[in-house]
């Protein structure tokens, strides 16, 4: 990695070229004073980068400074200045860049890249100028290992120290430092630099540091890819300075290592990985490294490194176990678990207030400590599979009502591990659906009340008329005809109106008992004729010799066929046909089919199956109440009614079992007669 100083008087550009920078160097940023350039001094800089609007003897003195203390640096100049270079040879100052702003984006990053291509050449070249000048070997070098010679340091104090702190301790910030304390007390180096691989996994940065510049402390970093944590990857063993300088491709790995101010650089290894690296420097007294040593060192940063991957693991456990619980604790279901031997593993503080427990003391007893029988519920679960799925219950005597799911609890391979129940309060919602059931409640009311008053109008106001006329001609013959006639249809209308209304709000009471078709068409045109004797004569109905009985109410079947035939008449009075036949259901059984037909101008427009729908009906007073309380009688009897057109006509379809299932197929019942006019305006005369 590459270093770079910025000297600047403000930071118009600075944030833009860190930017442009990003990771490929550790820049200092610097004011031109005599203190920060002094400073700058102890750190090996590649690149040179001044920032001033105008060429200044201030910022020329500080670039002169550091220029004398890195000769190899590339500098640039960034100034607003158009005669720059001119002004920087008046004052014997060499720049090997100068960079004329204001400029683009584009601008700037394709001068800085020019800028780094150069320096990075630079490094690369000085490097390998300088292998040739490092002393190797020797005793008395401190760049290289030592054999032992007889000589045993004491290492065994501070290494059990730290290795007794590391199996103690979860923290990795604790960890670290006690290592780094362990290698400075054992090697009595004059500065160390140790690099932690960030959570991120994509840098490594100094954690700890002693007789490094304060700049490089959170300046320097290295990324896996650069070739000294490469090269530490590949080998997993201790690296020196001397073996790095052997051949000019390791110039790159070198550099870095000089930058951490190392002789030494130690791989921190866990699980195979690097997870950081040591980079020790000399020792103070000046004497080699010996092979003890190294190896005591090795052993000890395997360890650290195994220990900090604990560390973290345990605090990565410690976090998701505290997620769990946070979800646990604000879930509005309650959750109840237990293991293999049946003993209560988790009761959330909402299972706990639904079953009115102590949640703590609850973890650990026998599942019998539960409600009963949740217990059972779990224990089913848990050794015969026996899950439920939104199951409702009443609990402790009828105080909590839940709702309830339980399922059996294995592990990531398959193993069974216990059991679990979440429980809900079902309470709230029976007390929704209770005033929900109260709101249609009084909503079909309503609409009943308002039909009521629609339908009551006119029967009302005949009557009243003749009750007001009674009084006065009483003992008028012709006048006691006609109050006899009107008066008992319009009665019988309201009759057949409250009927109608009844059948849609309650479950008509049924007393069923054989009945043959034949006797059900004509009771049903009586009824017809009760309200209007002209209407039954338009009614054609076939025989129905042969067809079997029904087992149904004779009085709910013959008013809702009558209902479906003063429907199908209407106001301009269609002929109505009435048929029955026998057809094949489900299973072989026999049923019968009842079709009431008629022309299709009763309430043009509107959809047949629309009419059999009470909510509709009662919505469009206009609607005849007929074909829907039709439907509820029917289906009280076990039957069904379907409305629909066919051709220019409109068909009701009741079907009803047949007594025994049985009954003549359909071609004898076809082929049985032909049908039967009610011409007489006083109802049916034998049907069938």
């Amino acid at each position: 990695m590459m270093t770079a100083a910025l000297l600047t008087t403000h930071s118009e550009w600075t944030d833009r070229l860190r930017q442009m920078l990003g990771k490929q160097v550790a820049l200092l940023e610097m004011n031109p004073s005599p203190a920060s350039t002094a400073a700058a001094g102890a750190i090996p800089i590649d690149l040179l980068m001044v920032e001033d609007e105008y060429v200044t003897e201030n910022m020329v003195a500080a670039l002169q400074q550091l220029q004398t203390a890195n000769p190899n640096a590339v500098t640039a100049w960034v100034t607003g200045e158009a005669a720059a270079d001119k002004a920087l040879r008046d004052r014997d100052v060499k720049a090997d860049f100068w960079v004329i702003i204001p400029a683009t984006d584009l601008q700037l990053r394709t001068q800085v890249e020019a800028i780094l291509a150069v320096a990075r050449g630079r490094v690369q070249g000085a490097s390998h100028r300088a292998q040739g000048q490092l002393p190797l070997g020797g005793a008395e070098t401190i760049l290289t290992v030592a054999a032992d010679s007889g000589h045993s340091p004491r290492l065994e104090s501070p290494l059990c120290r730290t290795v007794g702190r590391m199996s103690g301790s979860f923290d990795t910030d604790h960890l670290l430092s006690a290592y780094c304390d362990a290698v400075h007390e054992m090697t009595q180096c004059v500065s160390y630099c140790l690099l932690w691989q960030n959570a991120d996994a994509q840098e490594y940065r100094i954690v700890r540091s002693e007789g490094l510049p304060p700049a490089l402390h959170d300046l320097c970093r290295l990324v896996p890819a650069d070739p000294l944590p490469s090269w530490l990857q590949r080998s997993r063993g201790i690296v020196t300075r001397d073996v790095l300088a052997e051949a000019p491709e390791r110039a790159p790995a070198l550099r870095e290592l000089d930058l951490c101010g190392g002789v030494l650089a130690i791989p921190l290894l866990s699980d195979g990985m690097l997870r950081g690296l040591m980079a020790i420097g000399p020792k103070a007294i000046g004497a080699p490294y010996h092979i003890a040593e190294a190896e005591t060192l090795f052993v000890l940063s395997a360890n650290l490194a195994n220990a900090a991957r604990q560390a973290e693991l345990h605090q990565e456990l410690e976090a998701r176990n505290g997620y769990i619980d946070q979800v646990l604790l604000t879930m509005e279901s309650g959750l109840v678990t237990i293991d293999l031997d049946a003993r209560i593993c988790v009761c959330n503080p909402c299972a706990a207030r639904l079953l009115k427990v102590d949640a703590d003391g609850l973890i650990g007893r026998d599942l019998r400590a539960l409600p009963s029988p949740l217990g059972d519920y779990l224990y089913s679960c848990l050794t015969h599979g026996e899950e439920r799925s939104g199951e409702v219950l009443t609990v402790l005597g009828g105080q909590a009502n839940l709702r309830l799911s339980t399922r059996r609890l294995s592990a990531p391979h398959g193993e069974l591990m216990g059991s679990m129940m979440l429980l809900e309060d079902v309470a709230a919602e029976k007390i929704l659906a209770e005033e929900r059931r109260n709101a249609v409640r009084n909503e079909i009311i309503q609409q009943v009340v308002a039909r009521f008053a629609h339908e009551l109008k006119n029967p009302l106001a005949t009557i009243h008329t003749f009750a007001e006329l009674l009084p006065s001609r009483s003992e008028d013959p012709d006048f006691q005809q006609f109050w006899s006639e009107h008066v008992k249809r319009d009665v019988h209308r309201l009759d057949d109106l409250v009927v109608k209304l009844v059948s849609l709000s309650e479950q008509p009471s049924s007393n069923r008992q054989t009945a043959d078709i034949s006797e059900l068409v004509d009771l049903a045109v009586a009824r017809v004729a009760m309200l209007d004797d002209a209407a039954a004569s338009s009614i054609t109905a076939r025989p129905t010799d042969g067809l079997p009985p029904l087992y149904v109410d004779t009085n709910v079947m013959a008013t809702a066929l009558s209902h479906l035939m003063r429907y199908s008449l209407g106001q301009q009075r269609k002929p109505v046909s009435v048929h029955a036949e026998v057809k094949e259901g489900i299973g072989g059984d026999k049923v019968v089919s009842i079709y009431v037909r008629a022309g299709d101008d009763v309430d043009a427009g509107v959809d047949p199956a629309r009419l059999l729908d009470p909510s509709y009906v009662l919505d469009h007073p206009d609607v005849d109440l007929g074909p829907s309380a039709s439907q509820r009688l029917i289906e009280s009897q076990g039957g069904t009614l379907e409305a629909y057109h066919e051709g220019g006509d409109i068909v009701f379809h009741i079907t009803v079992g047949a007594v025994g299932g049985g009954g003549r197929s359909d071609d004898a019942a076809a082929a049985h007669g032909m049908g039967v006019t009610h011409t007489d305006g006083r109802g049916p005369q034998g049907v069938g």
